[in-house]
């Protein structure tokens, strides 16, 4: 919108802009804030479209030598470079067989299916790898099981995957991202506020008027008068703004994908090339990177940075976390429990992902000014994480920019 001439106003909440894509220095290291480095399909997806093409932003995203490694119990790390590698991740023969000439072909046509993937394999296969494959996969993807995705989300998902290419890390992480992102707005002429958290809407007739915010360290409250309005601070926060605000309309409830990661230092390359791990017989621990196999400069030099993500199976947050770690330490025994930097858990406010994926919640409103973006509104066409929050944010100002001068 900036870069079209319009003038934009964003409030940020927290102390520092980035949210879930940024880091923070620790003990010389880039620790993300959720994110791990990455940008899930590199120049070619629509946060690289949007960053290198659309922005022209002095930016440099190197995209991963592999698309996956797969660690199986007992086997050595199976990696592959194409999407179609993954034929040859299974052990057996049976089983690529079986993924190639009988599961791919019925997923092609089944866009319209809704029930979960795991009733899908149900009625295929009764092997156990193949299940345990699948659910690494969205488990480090999507922070969710095979349960949790219909399979029409599924197919969806796939073919995103298929057409747009292996994960990238952009060169300083995530903060080089969204620090260029801010210099750019902020040379265009648009205000930019941190510590700024939104108290209510105030509305007129059947539309909003004005935000009324309040500053988190001077305790004053201020009005932005706008032509639109944007919020991107999840749906459970929406509806509680709308109640404060005395404004009759609900977002309806959705499904909420939970997790957690590590972050470990060590002295030797863990992974040994820039590709996302999958650990397909582990319960928690689903995927992992090594970002600094591309960008160095993420950690002191001489030293690397290991970031993991597990799914937690419970509400015992605490529980499933220390499991995790025993699980982390096991696959990679080169790790030692004091290197570890931190743990991250994504839950109540803060979710990697505030609905599972095809979840998603549509951007109409009753009010033709209020727009919403964000983790829960990505849109139901099989782009994850930060590719999805772009592309329903790209709508959102499309329609914005229709609609005025």
């Amino acid at each position: 919108m900036a870069q079209r001439g319009q003038k934009s106003f964003l409030v940020e909440k927290l102390p520092f802009f980035g949210g879930r894509f940024t880091s923070i220095k620790h003990d010389g290291f880039e620790i993300p804030t959720g994110a791990v480095h990455m940008i899930p399909h590199s120049r070619n997806g629509p946060l690289g479209v949007t960053l290198l093409q659309d922005l022209n932003l002095s930016l440099k995203i190197i995209e991963n030598e592999y698309f996956t490694a797969w660690y199986w119990p007992q086997h050595e790390p199976i990696q592959h470079r194409k999407f179609w590698g993954i034929l040859k991740a299974f052990p057996k023969m049976s089983q690529r067989i079986f993924i190639f000439r009988k599961l791919f072909p019925s997923l092609r046509h089944s866009e319209r299916r809704n029930e979960s993937f795991h009733e899908f394999l149900e009625a295929r296969t009764e092997d156990p790898q193949i299940y345990n494959f699948f659910n690494a996969l969205t488990g480090f993807a999507l922070s969710i099981d095979i349960s949790q995705i219909s399979t029409a989300s599924m197919f969806r998902f796939f073919r995103r995957l298929y057409q747009r290419g292996r994960p990238g890390v952009p060169i300083g992480g995530c903060k080089a991202v969204t620090t260029g992102l801010v210099e750019y707005i902020r040379q265009k002429g648009s205000i930019l506020r941190k510590s700024c958290e939104l108290v209510r809407l105030e509305i007129d007739g059947t539309e909003i008027k004005s935000a009324i915010c309040r500053d988190r360290k001077t305790k004053e409250e201020f009005a932005i008068y706008a032509n639109d309005f944007v919020l991107n601070i999840g749906y459970f926060q929406v509806n509680e703004l709308l109640s404060r605000s005395h404004i009759p309309f609900r977002l309806p409830t959705m499904p909420i994908a939970r997790g957690g990661g590590f972050a470990y230092r060590s002295k030797v390359p863990i992974l040994r090339t820039s590709v996302v791990a999958q650990f397909p017989g582990n319960k928690y621990i689903k995927g992992a990177v090594e970002p600094t196999n591309i960008s160095p400069n993420l950690a002191p030099p001489g030293e690397h940075l290991l970031l993991t993500h597990q799914v937690f199976h419970s509400s015992d947050i605490i529980h499933d976390t220390r499991r995790a770690r025993d699980e982390l330490l096991e696959t990679f025994p080169q790790l030692k429990e004091e290197d570890e930097l931190c743990v991250h858990t994504f839950h109540k406010e803060w979710p990697v992902n505030w609905s599972t994926q095809g979840n998603d919640l549509s951007n109409s409103s009753v009010i033709p000014n209020l727009f919403f973006i964000g983790d829960g509104f990505k849109g139901n066409d099989g782009w994850m994480m930060t590719e999805g929050v772009t592309h329903g944010v790209k709508q959102v100002v499309e329609i914005i920019l229709s609609k005025s001068n």
